[in-house]
This record gives C-alpha cells, structure tokens and sequence, in this order.
C-alpha cells in the first residue's frame, strides 16, 4: 500500500513536472501564422498578432497576449475592427479538476474597437452574428438533451479595462460618437456575493457632445436565479455641447432585477442638478417584453425655475412680472409602458397656484395627450409679455395690429394636435378681465379642435360658448357660439381695455364663421349673426344732447355751448341685432331709449378697417334733470338727424344741420301762415285754414281718439273750412 502510495505521488510530481517545463518546450509563438489562418478561416477577418504569446500551465493556466489587431469587414471605413495592446487571462490549474473555476484578474489594455454602420443599414459586426447562430444552432441541436455538467463553483478576482476607446459610426443618420478613456475595475466576483465595481469614460458626439461619466456600485450576481442588485448605485457626469448647456447631474438609486420575474425595481431614485431634486420609487415588469410596464411615485422638491434656467443657459419668454416661476414644485404617482405615460393624483405648484388631476401621454413619436386638471386661482397676466411701449412702434398701433395679424395661423401645429381633456380653473385674471369657475373642455384630433363647452362666471353674469377650428384644408375656418347674460359691460371692458366706452347690464349671443390663413383673412371673411341688450347703461365717447345743444345754438345764431366734461349719453335701454357678411357688420334696428331722448337708426361696421357708418334719429321726447334736459325743454318732439362716423376708438358724431335748417325754415315759414290767417279769420278758423293749406291739422282733430276717428266718416279740410267759414259768418250775423 505504501508502495502504491508513492508510485501516485511519483506519478503527479512527474505530471507536475511536465507541465511546469511545458511552456518551455512548446513556444506558442511558433503557431502564430495557423492562428490567424484559422481565424480567418472563421471570420474572413485577417488576425494580425504583433507581439509576443505567453502561455503557462502551472499552478495557473495563463495566456498572456501582446499588441494583436482584428481587420474590419469589407466596404467600412476604419482599417481595422478591434485592436488591443495586451490581454492578459489566468485560470488556477488545480481547482479545475473539482469542476471550480478559479480566475485571477482579467486584464485588457488598450481596446479600440471601431462599430460602423453604412447607409444601407448594415453593421460591420452582422458577418460574426451569422456565423455565431449557425454554430449556435448545431451545438443546440447536438447538446439539447445532454445534461448539463457546470460548475461548482466560480470565483473571479476581477475585471480590469483600461485606456479603452470605442467609435461609432452610422452613416444612414450621420451620427457619430466616442467613448474614450474607458476605464473599468471591479473587486472580487463571487456568485451571490457583492462587489465593488467603477466604471469611467468620456463621451464625444454631434453637434459638440462632450461628457464625462463615472458610474459606481456594490454588484450582486446570482447567475442560476437570474438576480442582480445595484446597491449604492450612482450615476455622475458633466456634460455640455452646442445644444446642450453645462450641465452637472447625479443620479442615485438602489437597483434590483429578476430576469426570471421580469421585475426591475428602483428604489430612492434621486436625481440632483444644481438646485433641482428629483425623487422616485418605480417598480418595472414584463422588461423582457414588447410592452413593458412601469408604476410608482414621482417628486419634485420646491425649486426655483427661474434661476435654474439662467444656470442652464436656457432662455425663458418674457414676462411681464419678473417674480414669476420662482416656486415650483410637484408629487404625483407615475405608470406607463414604453409608448405611454400617466401622472395620476397630480400636484403641481406653481409660484402662489395650485394644479391638481390626472394628466396622461400616449404614442411619443406622435403625443396624445388627455387630462382632467383643475387649477385652484392664476394670474395669467404676470406670464404673459408686459404691454409693449414704444415711440415708434406702440402695440395699439394700426401697423402693429396689421404686422401681427398677418402671420399666418400655425394650421401645421393644429393639424399634429390629438387631445381631449378638461380644466377648470376657480379665479382667473387674463388681459385684465376677471373671472371665475372656468370649465374649457378640449378635443382636438385629425386637425378639428373643438372648445365645447366653455363657461365662465364674470362681472356677475356669466358666459357659454362653443369654439370651433378646422385646419383640415389649406385655410383655417373658425366657427364660434358664445352668449353673455346679464355681464356688467362697464367694468369689464374698464379691466380689458382701460376704457368703459359703454356701461349697463349686458345680454347678448354670437354666431359667426369665418376663414383664412390669418387672422386679417379671417375678418375679411367673417359671417353671421348676433343681438345684444344693453339696460341701465350709458355710451361714453358720444354726449348726444351736447351735440343737440349746440346744433340749438347754431340755429338761433347764439353762441356755441361749452363743452361738457360728461362726454356720455345715458340710456334706460340699448339694443339691436346685426348680420355680418365677409367682416362688414350690419344693424338695422338700433335702438337707445332714454327719459331724455329716443334714438333710432342703422348702420355698418367694417371690422377690416375698423371703420363704423351710422344714421341716427334722435328725438327729443322729455325734459328730465339729467345730461342738460332742462335746456331742452323747448325742443321736446323735434327729431335731430344724427350721423356717426369715424374708427371703433373715436367715433365722431355730428348732427345732420342741412337737414334741421331747412326742416326749421319750412316749419317757421308755416308758423308765419298760421299766425297771418289767425289774425285774419281768428284763432279756430285760422288753424283750421292753415292747417288745410300747409297740410296740418287744427290741435282738436290731432287729439281726437282714435276710435271716434275710425267711427266718423272721414271728411276733407276743404269740407272742415266752408262748416267753419258760414259758422263764423252766422256769428256775425
């Protein structure tokens, strides 16, 4: 037994032996030339091995490796494939015999691995994946139903990259990057065990892309179940290019993945740039399939937008309170797949506002967006540009107004809208004009955008309205439905323009079309109908009684009336309705009732040129205190033509004189008749006679009822003047 004992031990030291003086008496380097034949055999891909091979048995199995190349694929551009300026890999000899696999370090220095893609969308690399699947599929068919042996065990020392670089080139987009400096390191791999791993490497792209990156975790790899975990994960760069500005971002997280549940789980997620922190919990499955699902929660820790912009170089569109986005802030829950995303249980804050509800996106490529949001109160006016101010140029100017309404409407953008959802909005203030209890239902899809319903309470009364735009065609059409009831007009239009030109209680709906490419084309183009009721009111800008009064004066040659600080007519009531045809606006039934006067008339308004054209009867029907009624008094019935020209921002009116002058005369002229018969024929005869001859009527027969009038037959004036003649002789007689 001893024998046989030292016979084994003779037997190993002389394998041992053999081993060791293996490498000695085998020089690989003599196999170069049928390495690279064979490769070549392989690929098709010339293997050049410039330095030296070093191969040892024992105790390590090492392949040591010097400067070697691999050639690139015919019709590429860069010469060679890979290149490496030395690979170093050793197994431990004895653990093998007991099927464990003991690695030292694996060193690889110096890689530069060229990746191309041409124009027709081949890769450099897609001659290796057809040989790789037949190989795959014979060892598949022959090993299918052989047990599988493994391993007991495996241990790895590490993983040592150093001054890799890898390019790469596509041709069908014109796109090119680097990854430079790649430098990867990593303690002890052990199954089911953590280890240490960093990875670092700068990144060059289009358009000036410079970044670098160092990534670091604890990594556990349990191999047999398919788990990983990245504790301690974190993400560094900073990165900056022509398009993109400076930008210094870190991102933690605890990372963990189950191949075989198809479940990635990020934990305290946490990404920080300079004052913004982004905080997360999200849970992935089905990773491994065509639509993989995501859920968790979202938060945006309160940051200040403004100055994150100004640090991110990015420009903000100004507005008119420099105040504004310096509190933003958000918390939602997040779930999604890969062509869609939902924020649900939304909370956004936004400087002193508050915006809550579901807000969703689906199909990136082209978004559709849905949304059930409610906004508690905004002062839309501080985001929007201030009122610009300018000698040479004021907003309010006809050749700014013309400037900007001839850009033409964006029908593309219209057309690419695919939405539907809902806001309602507590307090609004927007151009001035204050608001509450906003409802604005969208639906936008195939380039028709429907605003129906829309409804607002405002200046305590409120407003309804159906918008609609179609963008289908080469041209906009625009159709719109909208009723006021019961709106205070004065402090509306106070708020809106900085000038009440009319106050009252307004009642008044809308319905018009119109189309174009502009908003000017639109206007030249706008159709339709309206009416409105104005009460208890008044139009600023226009003093018809002034006007009057001073007509007055000119007829009695006196002189003309100061002008009264009280530029308005008051009315108990002011109403009409309108047709319009291609921007000209017409109302043929205005009507303005007062305790003083009566006005009637029509007219035309041209929304192109902003011009307006009316003929007014003013009547003068009572003599009440207010707006100079006592003054008057003397022309209660006169009727006064008056005609109102000019633009809708100073409309000029001015009282028909040709017309009351020669009115005037006629009348006096009948007066002198009247007066001559009456001192002639007396009082009674002489009206009647001269209301014969000047086509009037004596004071009895006007006041007379109508229903005596209808009841007695009618007879001539020269009937009524021979009864009043003989009556008046048989009083002499």
């Amino acid at each position: 037994m001893r024998l046989l004992l030292k016979l084994l031990a003779f037997i190993v030291v002389i394998i041992v032996i053999g081993l060791i003086t293996l490498p000695f008496i085998i020089d690989p380097n003599d196999y170069k030339q049928q390495i690279s034949e064979q490769v070549e055999k392989a690929t098709g891909r010339t293997l050049n091995l410039e330095g030296d091979l070093g191969l040892s048995v024992f105790p390590w199995i090492a392949l040591e490796l010097g400067p070697l190349s691999l050639s690139n694929a015919d019709g590429f551009q860069a010469e060679q494939f890979a290149k490496i300026d030395g690979a170093q890999i050793r197994i431990k000899l004895m653990p093998l015999l007991k099927k464990e696999l003991e690695m030292d370090t694996v060193v690889l220095d110096g890689l530069i691995l060229n990746l191309e893609k041409n124009k027709a969308g081949k890769t450099n690399w897609d001659d290796f994946g057809n040989s790789d699947q037949k190989e795959n599929q014979t060892s598949s068919e022959t090993s299918s139903d052989e047990p599988s042996s493994g391993l007991a065990a495996l241990s790895i020392a590490g993983v040592e990259l150093t001054n890799a670089n890898i390019f790469w080139s596509d041709d069908s987009t014109g796109s090119d990057y680097a990854v430079k400096n790649l430098n990867l390191k990593n303690d002890p791999l052990t199954p089911g065990e953590p280890t240490a791993v960093e990875l670092n490497f700068d990144l060059d792209g289009d358009a000036g892309l410079t970044a670098n990156i160092d990534l670091a975790s604890q990594l556990a790899a349990d191999m047999e179940n398919q788990h990983f975990t990245l504790n301690d994960f974190t993400f560094k760069t900073k990165a900056s290019g022509q398009d993109i500005p400076e930008i210094d971002l870190t991102l933690t997280s605890d990372i963990t993945a189950d191949l075989k549940q198809q479940i990635v789980t990020l934990s305290q997620l946490r990404l920080l740039t300079y004052d913004l922190i982004i905080e997360s919990d999200i849970k992935a499955t089905q990773i491994l399939s065509e639509q993989p699902q995501f859920n968790g929660q979202l938060a945006i820790a309160p940051f200040n937008l403004r100055q994150l912009a100004k640090q991110l170089a990015i420009a903000l569109p100004v507005m008119a309170d420099d105040a504004t986005l310096e509190l933003v802030k958000l918390d939602s829950q997040l779930s999604g797949s890969a062509d869609h995303v939902n924020l649900n249980d939304l909370v956004l804050t936004l400087d002193q506002s508050q915006l809550s509800g579901q807000f969703g996106i689906k199909q990136f490529s082209k978004p559709a967006l849905s949304f059930k949001l409610a906004l508690d109160a905004i002062d839309a006016d501080r985001y929007l540009p201030a009122a610009y101010e300018s000698d040479s140029a004021p907003a309010g100017t006809p050749g700014a107004a013309s400037t900007a309404a001839a850009n033409e409407l964006p029908l593309e953008t219209l057309r690419d809208l695919n939405i539907a959802g809902s806001l309602d909005i507590g307090k609004l203030k927007i151009s001035g004009t204050h608001s509450e209890n906003i409802h604005i239902n969208i639906n936008a899809k195939n380039g028709v955008v429907k605003l129906q319903p829309l409804s607002a309470d405002l200046y305590q009364g409120s407003y309804k309205g159906d918008v609609k735009l179609d963008a289908r065609g080469k041209s906009l059409k625009l159709g719109i439905n909208e009723s006021l009831n019961n709106i205070q007009a004065g402090p509306l239009l106070k708020d809106l323009n900085g000038d009440d030109k009319i106050s009252g209680l307004v009642n008044a709906n809308v319905k018009l079309s119109g189309q174009g490419k502009t908003v000017d084309q639109i206007k030249q183009t706008l159709s339709g109908n309206g009416k409105f009721s104005f009460t208890d009111g008044a139009l600023k800008g226009i003093n018809i009684a002034e006007s009057i009064r001073k007509a007055k004066a000119v007829l009695k040659g006196e002189p003309i009336p100061a002008s009264s600080d009280m530029v308005k007519t008051d009315f108990s009531s002011f109403n009409g309705s309108f047709t319009a045809n291609k921007g000209r606006i017409n109302n043929p039934d205005l009507l303005l009732m007062s305790p003083l006067l009566r006005v009637k008339g029509a007219g035309n308004a041209d929304l192109n040129q902003e011009a307006i054209d009316y003929g007014l009867e003013v009547a003068i029907v009572g003599s009440a205190g207010g707006q100079q009624g006592k003054d008057l008094a003397e022309l209660k019935g006169l009727t006064v033509p008056v005609k109102i020209t000019g633009s809708f921002n100073e409309p000029k009116p001015t009282v028909d004189l040709a017309t009351l002058l020669r009115d005037n005369a006629t009348q006096k002229a009948k007066d002198k008749v009247q007066d001559k018969l009456k001192d002639k024929l007396g009082d009674e005869l002489g009206d009647i006679v001269g209301g014969a001859l000047l086509g009037g009527k004596k004071p009895a027969d006007e006041a007379a009822n109508s229903d005596d009038q209808e009841s007695t037959p009618t007879r001539s004036a020269e009937d009524e003047l021979k009864d009043a003649i003989g009556g008046k002789l048989k009083g002499l007689f």
